[in-house]
C-alpha cells in the first residue's frame, strides 16, 4: 500500500521500535553489501508501518521484514512476511525505506522484527532486529496550558485536552482513550511530577497544577500506555513575575537583655502591586531564623500585614533574620539583634554510692544566676578511672525546672571504684559546664573459669565446676580468699534458678564444686557479696545435657 497523499504524509508521527537493534545487519558475503540500521515504526492513517535505514553501495533491490511472536499471547508458530517496501528518502544506495500499508497483524501484542535487504548483485544483508509493540496507544489532541505567565495572584496552571486511541491495525484515532486516576494524565516540569488525573468518558481531561516559583520552564504532558509513556505537546515557556516586598520592624533589637527572658520581634510586611501601590502582605508565614542556624520559628501576618513573634534570649549575641520565602515575591529580609546577653551555668554532684550490683546511684543540681532553666535540658554523667583523664559519658538525666535538680540516676558501671562528674554541653544562651569530681569505692570482682568440666554427662554422675574468684581495687587483680560462691541450676524449659550447692575459695581464690547431674539444664556460678566493699560477680551460663 502506497502513501495516498502529501497530506497523509504530513500527518505521520514517528517512534523508534521499543527494542533497538542489537547490532546493524552486516553484508552476508562481503563488506560492500547492504547494511540495515535504525529499525523503527511509523504511524499512518491506515495503521502502523515499518521503517529502516539501509546503506548498499550496489543499490537496494528489495527489502523483507519477518515478523514473529514476541509475547506469550502470540502462537510460537506465528510468522508474517512483509516485502512491500518503498524508498521514502535518500537513494537506493543510502536511504530510508518504509513498508506500504498496514501490517495486518490480528493480535495486539509484542512482536519480534527482522529486516533484511538485497542489492543488485544478489547480496543479502544480515538482519537488523528489534521489538515491535503492536497495541493501541493514546494520542493527544487540543492540549492547552493557561496561563503561561504566573504571578503572586495567579499561581496555578490549568491543563486541558483530549485523548483518543490510535489503532495500529486501522490507523483510526476516533475512539476516546479512557483512564483512571491511577493510570491517567500527568504533567512534569523541572524534575517535578503532578498527580495523575483520570479522563472523562469522551477522553477529555482538565486539571490544575501548581508549579511553584518557576521561571522560563516548560510543562510536559504524559499518559502511561501499555509499555511506554505517550507524550503530548509541551507548553509554551512558563514565565513568572516577582512582586517587590518590604518588611518594616517596630524595633531593630536590644542590648543587655537577661538570658532566658523574651523579646518580641514585630512589624509590618507589604507587597507592591503593578500600579506601584503598596498593600498588606496578608496571611503569609514569615520565617525567623537566628544566625547560628540552630533556632527557627515563624510569624504569620494578619489581614493588615502585621506580625509578631516572641523569642527567648540566649547567652550569646543573636541576630534574628525575618524574611519572606513565598513564591513570586522578591527575596527580602531584615535583622533584629539581641546583643551581649550573659549567663553562666554551674553544676554540682551529690556524694554517689555504688551497690552490690555495680549500680551507681548519683544525683545533683545546677545554678544559673538570674534566669530560669528552660524545660528539656539534659546533663550527662561521665566516668574516669583516675579522676583526671579518660572521661567518657555513661548516661544522662533531665533537669527538674522547679528546683534545677537532677533526678537520681541508677546506672550499671564497669568500674565500681571510679570517679564521676556531671557535664552540660551548652546550648544557645548557656555555657558548657562540669561539676566537681566525686568518688565512690567498691572492689570490682570477677569469676574466671566457672564452667562445668563436661557438657554431656550421664544421669547420676557428677560434674566438676571450678574457677577462680578475683578482686580489683586500684588497678590490679588479686585473689579473693575465704569467700563463698553459689552454684545455681536452671532446668531446661524453666525460667527458675535453683541453688544446688556452694563452694569456698582458697587463699588463691580457687573454688570447686561437684554437683550430680540428674537432668539437662543450665549451670552458673554466682558470687553474692556479703559486705559493703565488694560487688557481685557472675560466671558464664553453660548448658549440660543429661544422657
Amino acid at each position: 500500500m502506497i502513501l495516498k497523499s502529501a497530506a497523509r504524509a504530513a500527518a505521520i508521527s514517528t517512534a523508534i521500535l521499543a527494542g533497538m537493534v542489537t547490532a546493524p545487519g552486516q553484508a552476508s558475503a562481503d563488506t560492500t553489501g547492504p547494511v540495515v540500521s535504525e529499525i523503527g515504526k511509523i504511524r499512518t492513517d491506515t495503521g502502523l508501518e515499518l521503517t529502516a535505514d539501509i546503506d548498499a553501495p550496489a543499490g537496494v533491490t528489495s527489502v523483507t521484514a519477518t515478523i514473529t511472536a514476541g509475547t506469550a499471547n502470540v502462537p510460537d508458530t506465528f510468522v508474517s512476511t512483509v516485502t512491500d517496501f518503498h524508498l521514502v528518502s535518500g537513494t537506493a544506495t543510502s536511504g530510508a525505506w518504509q513498508s506500504s500499508g498496514a501490517l495486518g497483524l490480528d493480535i495486539y501484542a509484542g512482536y519480534r522484527v527482522a529486516i533484511t535487504a538485497q542489492d543488485s548483485q544478489g547480496t543479502v544483508s544480515l538482519p537488523g532486529r528489534g521489538m515491535l509493540d503492536y497495541r493501541p496507544t493514546p494520542v493527544f489532541h487540543d492540549t492547552a496550558y493557561e496561563p503561561t505567565a504566573l504571578s503572586f495572584e495567579h499561581q496555578d496552571i490549568n491543563v486541558t485536552g483530549r485523548l483518543t486511541e490510535y489503532d495500529p491495525a486501522s490507523g483510526d484515532t476516533g475512539t476516546p482513550w479512557q483512564t483512571t486516576a491511577a493510570t491517567g494524565v500527568f504533567v512534569t516540569w523541572d524534575g517535578h511530577t503532578s498527580p495523575r488525573n483520570a479522563t472523562a468518558a469522551d477522553g477529555t481531561f482538565a486539571f490544575t497544577v501548581h508549579p511553584g516559583d518557576v521561571q522560563n520552564t516548560t510543562l510536559h504532558v504524559f499518559v502511561p500506555a501499555t509499555t511506554t509513556y505517550a507524550q503530548g505537546p509541551d507548553s509554551e515557556p512558563i514565565t513568572s513575575v516577582d512582586s517587590p516586598v518590604r518588611i518594616t520592624l517596630d524595633h531593630t533589637g536590644s542590648t543587655g537583655a537577661l538570658v532566658g527572658s523574651t523579646q518580641v520581634i514585630s512589624g509590618t510586611a507589604e507587597r507592591q502591586q503593578e500600579d506601584g501601590t503598596w498593600v498588606p502582605l496578608a496571611n503569609i508565614p514569615l520565617p525567623i531564623q537566628d544566625n547560628t542556624g540552630t533556632r527557627a520559628t515563624w510569624a504569620t501576618t494578619d489581614a493588615t500585614g502585621r506580625f509578631s513573634q516572641t523569642v527567648t534570649v540566649t547567652n550569646e549575641t543573636t541576630i534574628w533574620t525575618v524574611s519572606d520565602t513565598r513564591p513570586f515575591l522578591t527575596p527580602t529580609s531584615v535583622s533584629y539583634t539581641v546583643a551581649n546577653p550573659v549567663a553562666k551555668v554551674s553544676l554540682y554532684a551529690n556524694k554517689p554510692a555504688v551497690d552490690a550490683y555495680s549500680r551507681l546511684h548519683i544525683s545533683g543540681y545546677l545554678t544559673v544566676p538570674g534566669v530560669w532553666w528552660p524545660s528539656g535540658g539534659r546533663v550527662y554523667i561521665q566516668q574516669s578511672n583516675d579522676g583526671h583523664t579518660g572521661w567518657t559519658s555513661i548516661g544522662s538525666t533531665t533537669i527538674d525546672t522547679s528546683d534545677n535538680g537532677f533526678a537520681a540516676s541508677v546506672l550499671t558501671v564497669t568500674n565500681p571504684h571510679g570517679y564521676w562528674r556531671y557535664y552540660y554541653p551548652g546550648a544557645p544562651g548557656f555555657t558548657a559546664a562540669y561539676s566537681p569530681v566525686v568518688h565512690a569505692f567498691r572492689y570490682q570482682t570477677a569469676i574466671s573459669g566457672g564452667k562445668p568440666s563436661s557438657t554431656r554427662v550421664a544421669k547420676g554422675h557428677t560434674v566438676t565446676i571450678s574457677g577462680t574468684l578475683k578482686q580489683n581495687g586500684y588497678g590490679y587483680w588479686t585473689p579473693l580468699p575465704k569467700a563463698t560462691v553459689q552454684i545455681f541450676f536452671r532446668p531446661s524449659g524453666s525460667s527458675t534458678w535453683h541453688l544446688i550447692t556452694s563452694a569456698h575459695t582458697s587463699s588463691t581464690g580457687y573454688f570447686a564444686a561437684h554437683p550430680t547431674i540428674t537432668r539437662s539444664g543450665t549451670w552458673r556460678v554466682v558470687y553474692k557479696t556479703p559486705d559493703q566493699v565488694h560487688v557481685n560477680a557472675y560466671g558464664p551460663m553453660v548448658r549440660v545435657t543429661a544422657i
